[in-house]
């Protein structure tokens, strides 16, 4: 695999830029978008509220912000209910769903990461959300 791609007269971090990963964290990287994810793949539908108490620290207006460029990019899909009180759900597209094996393994590496840095006395840091007893999404 080659870094390097076809000369560009842009900048690296340029919008007209045709590299996968840059293009890959112009879709996915930032603070929430991931965690979102990650919790979108463990089941197989979450609702809004659900979604927020899973993950911990984004607020309201991120949380819908960030849903709504993911259902934009075709990695999640949005489904409203026409009833009292409203209701909205969201899961991952089948696109979303390809993401799996790359998160897994995201995953697998910090794992790694950390016990490294607490094993060194580098970190001392509590878990988090998606260290809970149940199996990845992705088993």
């Amino acid at each position: 695999m080659s870094k390097s791609s076809a000369p560009s007269t842009g900048g690296l971090y340029d919008d007209k830029t045709q590299c996968p990963i840059l293009h890959v964290f112009r879709r996915i990287g930032g603070k929430w978008k991931l965690p979102i994810l990650w919790h979108l793949a463990d089941q197989e539908t979450v609702r809004y509220n659900e979604l927020k108490r899973s993950v911990r620290g984004v607020t309201n207006m991120m949380l819908t912000k960030c849903l709504r460029e993911l259902e934009d990019f075709g990695l999640v899909i949005r489904k409203q209910y026409n009833e009292v009180p409203p209701r909205v759900e969201y899961s991952l597209t089948e696109r979303g769903k390809k993401l799996l094996p790359a998160l897994g393994e995201l995953y697998a590496w910090g794992r790694e990461q950390l016990d490294f840095e607490k094993d060194a006395g580098i970190l001392d840091a509590a878990g988090c959300a998606c260290q809970s007893g149940a199996a990845q999404p992705f088993d």
